[in-house]
């Protein structure tokens, strides 16, 4: 290059906007090695050389592209120097500095032409490395979450859940430990239930009760209704024991968030930070989202270990109601109680429930439930005595309630002045602890009777529609039964059950197959089968 080009002759027009922040400007020779030609001031605070050592090629720009990327910017930039290419941006690559770090960079590039021919290369280099550090942070944090499905599914006890979740986080780098903690009801306070990278030693200086001076975070998040988190960071100066306690062992931040699912919160996860500023905004989502996953987890144990029926026990309960419970108020119209047998989940706030209305004709019965305005559909699944309804119910009911409990749902009675539930419980599951989060839900529980359940010898169908049928799939198969579609003269289309489940036809003739399929697979292909 004989004469320097005019638009190298002002690269950045007036002034050097330049000089500050993770932006630096290049221009290089269209030779080989891609000598600088100019580069802004900054160029030495995010690469260590300076100015007048790049002008030397000492070393060229090629030179500071890490090997194991240089081959593919080379064909980047042979692809896009053709005629009819003006700008062109590079795929993240990585540059060396002159003390040996590595920082990946972003590169806007714009093709400098003379006559036709290009001369030299204008780019704008990004310095992404702290963006792309934490991108891979995110990413092997949410490898772990997808891991820990696995886990999740496959767990037998809260306690393998628990332990499960503090030993996966406690593995990844940026992270000192975890530990759960769950709701002891009877003392309202925290227990701590599992833990992993962190000393116990640690656990002993923090006040697990909401009513201390100073209550740990995973009180303050689990019994204070906190449904966002919390984020600490210990400060030499703190005045509380936790901020010296957490600084000597190399916790320099935390984030707290509930473990809960829907209505019912179980305790909380308390997660330690390598560095303050361990737990910025995506992480702390995807911990959140943790919390909720982990607690969705522990009801579905509890409850598919319920629906054993060797080894479980029945309570009967009492629980408080609302005067405007949907429930409540058909029976009041009725003067005549309204027996839940079945609870489904449909799309939004809405549940179907299958229920046992004895005294009133159908007429009756539908005419009264027609103006209670939360019951959004009523209908006669079944003819005689003891008619089963359908209904839809829209907002939060006691009935709803129940599928968080993480219990064999049996049934509930609900009359003018009263409401029974009555659910099974594995027999090794803690009653107290059960009853401190059946008052959580409804405000007031009392146990009115216990029995066990006598062991059976006929095939336990509650474990194996547990064992087999996903949530989904038992409530399909749940409605097609009781609204007669496996009946000879069939009431109702599989289009009508649809519309009354809240999904499409084609929807529900899937899960009705899948589910059949696999009661079938379980009952004939098991081991015992001859």
């Amino acid at each position: 290059m004989t004469e320097r080009p005019a638009e190298l002759a002002t690269p950045m027009g007036d002034g050097e906007p330049f000089t500050d922040g993770p932006v630096v400007v290049f221009i290089w020779r269209n030779e080989s090695g891609w000598p600088v030609e100019y580069v802004s001031p900054n160029v030495e605070r995010l690469f260590g050389y300076t100015p007048a050592e790049l002008y030397d090629a000492d070393p060229p720009y090629a030179e500071l592209v890490h090997d194991d990327d240089l081959w593919r910017v080379i064909e980047e930039v042979e692809r896009h120097s053709d005629p009819t290419t003006d700008r062109f941006h590079h795929e993240p690559y990585r540059m060396v500095t002159k003390g040996g770090a590595v920082r990946w960079v972003l590169d806007y590039t714009r093709i400098l032409r003379e006559d036709g021919e290009i001369v030299g290369y204008t780019g704008y280099i990004v310095d992404i490395t702290e963006r792309k550090t934490q991108l891979e942070y995110v990413n092997a944090l949410n490898a772990t979450i997808r891991s820990l499905h696995r886990v999740l599914i496959d767990a037998d006890s809260r306690t393998e859940i628990n332990e499960g979740v503090c030993e996966a986080l406690a593995e990844l780098d940026g992270f000192a430990g975890a530990w759960i903690g769950t709701v002891d009801f009877p003392s309202e306070g925290i227990v701590p239930a599992a833990r992993s990278g962190i000393e116990a030693s640690y656990l002993d200086t923090i006040s697990l009760s909401p009513d201390a001076d100073v209550p740990a975070l995973a009180a303050r998040v689990a019994l204070g209704g906190v449904t966002d988190g919390e984020h600490r960071v210990p400060h030499p100066e703190g005045e509380a024991a936790w901020h010296s306690a957490a600084l000597s062992r190399g916790y320099r931040s935390v984030f707290t968030v509930p473990i809960r699912h829907r209505e019912l919160v179980h305790g909380a996860l308390s997660v330690y930070g390598t560095e303050p500023d361990t737990f910025d905004p995506r992480i702390r989502e995807i911990l959140l989202e943790l919390g909720t996953l982990v607690g969705y987890a522990i009801t579905a144990v509890e409850r598919r270990n319920a629906l054993y029926g060797d080894g479980s026990r029945e309570l009967v309960l009492e629980v408080a109601i609302e005067d405007d419970d949907p429930l409540r108020t058909l029976a009041r119209r009725l003067s005549s109680p309204v027996e839940v047998r079945s609870v489904s989940r449909r799309k939004g706030d809405t549940r179907r429930l299958y229920c046992l209305i004895s005294d009133p004709d159908p007429d009756t019965a539908i005419a009264a439930a027609e103006r209670v305005p939360e019951i959004e559909s009523i209908e006669a699944l079944s003819d005689g005595a003891s008619p089963i309804y359908g209904l839809v119910t829209r907002g939060t009911c006691n009935a709803s309630k129940t599928t968080v409990l993480g219990a064999g749902f049996r049934s509930m009675t609900v009359s003018e002045r009263s409401c029974e539930l009555v659910v099974s419980v594995r027999r090794s599951r803690d009653r107290r602890r059960f009853l401190g989060q059946a008052r959580e839900l409804f405000g007031e529980a009392e146990l009115k009777a216990e029995r066990d359940a006598a062991p059976s010898e006929r095939m336990p169908w509650e474990a194996l529609l547990a064992g087999t049928l996903t949530d989904r799939q038992r409530d399909v198969l749940k409605a097609a039964y009781h609204a007669g579609y496996f009946d000879g003269n069939r009431k109702r289309t599989g289009g009508e059950i649809a519309d009354s489940l809240g999904i499409a036809q084609p929807t529900f003739s899937r899960h009705l197959r899948a589910a059949q399929r696999n009661l079938l697979s379980a009952i004939w292909d098991g081991p015992d089968v001859g």
